[in-house]
């Protein structure tokens, strides 16, 4: 396998008068992918991304897979950049197991240092709500700066698909997961990044189909928990129906969560949140309410009086996007500035001009897609 440079060059994207967005490009052009072994090299269907900083440089990882849907020819790829983001080498490819799906990573770092990313790996079952696909959520460590990868081990019970893993003042590591089914969400935590113990239940009404569950630390130490809910049955799409994200608030030792709060008209999917001159952002999936079912990629703020509520949000509109899309990841540029107010975001998305229906179009191409924004511009 010879790896290959991959130049942000194509497709530069207008900014549409959006002051925060200064450009964006496709990155990974899954239009122009005809392999068919997923598992050794890039396939058409490119999504779940996720960014850090790290050895000095900014690393990516993503999804690749010929759609949306489970299935073992799948794998993760992992680049690199030294240039803040200008260009990516591909340096990683790690194959799903050969009898299981391979998707949603994010990176952490562990105490020893060394790079990991968390992922999940399910079964190649179709079912509406992550229903009998025994999700087994594991990591893979990195001895050499995102070089090699070690094995794909389980760090939490079967069942449990973690999202993002974030770490708290005292160095402990946490993550939200939710179960089989989607019927609720709990917290885990983990000294070490690889033995995690089940903790409090962030949320626990089934019938709100209860998923992705994206960790806040505010500076006080408390926590919020901001819960993607699916619905009903008719709900599911986003098409139609209420758009709810609930909001969860816990005090340390984060023993129990008070839910009174929700954000009424935005379901933040794939949420990515993140702090900038003491302000909440997040980049999350925005549902048009039409029978089209039309997806974007959007820049949300979330305000609040005070810590525990009550909270809103802001649409500060969207990136490039249409879709399949969001799934993002978020790094400060230039690497190494506490004091920026540019970001470069990472997400992917469908054909722009084809602008396809979700349901459709997470069985077609896909691309990956970076940004850079400045929020100073807000």
């Amino acid at each position: 396998m010879s790896w290959r440079l991959i130049v942000l060059t194509a497709c530069l994207a207008a900014c549409d008068g959006k002051g925060w967005l200064r450009e964006s490009h496709i990155l990974v052009n899954g239009f122009l992918e005809t392999n068919e072994d997923c598992r050794d090299w890039l396939c058409d269907h490119d999504e779940n991304t996720d960014l850090t900083t790290y050895d000095g440089a900014i690393f990516l990882v993503h999804r690749t897979a010929e759609s949306q849907v489970l299935g073992p020819n799948s794998s993760l790829h992992v680049y690199r950049s030294d240039d803040n983001g200008d260009t990516f080498h591909v340096i990683a490819i790690i194959p799903a197991p050969t009898d299981r799906d391979l998707r949603d990573p994010c990176f952490y770092v562990m105490p020893d240092g060394s790079l990991a990313i968390k992922a999940i790996t399910r079964l190649p079952v179709t079912s509406d709500r992550d229903s009998n696909v025994d999700s087994i959520s594991i990591n893979t460590v990195s001895p050499d700066a995102g070089m090699t990868w070690g094995p794909l081990t389980p760090i939490g019970p079967e069942q449990w698909s973690f999202w993002r893993v974030r770490q708290g003042a005292d160095g402990t590591y946490y993550s939200a997961a939710y179960h089989d089914g989607d019927t609720s969400v709990s917290l885990f935590s983990s000294i070490d990044g690889q033995t995690w113990n089940l903790g409090a239940q962030v949320y626990g009404i089934s019938d709100d189909t209860p998923v992705e569950t994206e960790l806040v630390f505010l500076p006080s130490g408390n926590l919020l928990a901001f819960v993607r809910m699916d619905g009903t049955n008719d709900e599911l799409l986003g098409s139609m129906g209420r758009l709810r994200t609930k909001v969860c608030t816990a005090p340390p030792p984060y023993a129990a969560f008070d839910c009174t709060y929700e954000l009424d008209g935005a379901r933040l999917d794939g949420p990515l949140a993140f702090f900038w001159n003491k302000r909440l952002f997040f980049v999350a999936r925005f549902h048009f309410l039409e029978t089209q079912n039309r997806k974007r990629t959007d820049l949300y703020e979330i305000t609040y009086k005070n810590e525990t509520g009550p909270f809103e949000f802001i649409d500060h509109g969207h990136f490039p996007s249409a879709g399949d899309t969001s799934y993002a990841g978020i790094v400060p540029i230039p690497v190494g500035d506490p004091k920026t107010s540019q970001f470069l975001v990472s997400y992917y998305s469908s054909n722009l001009e084809e602008d396809p229906p979700w349901a459709r179009a997470i069985l077609g191409p896909t691309d990956i897609w970076t940004a850079k924004i400045d929020l100073a511009n807000l």
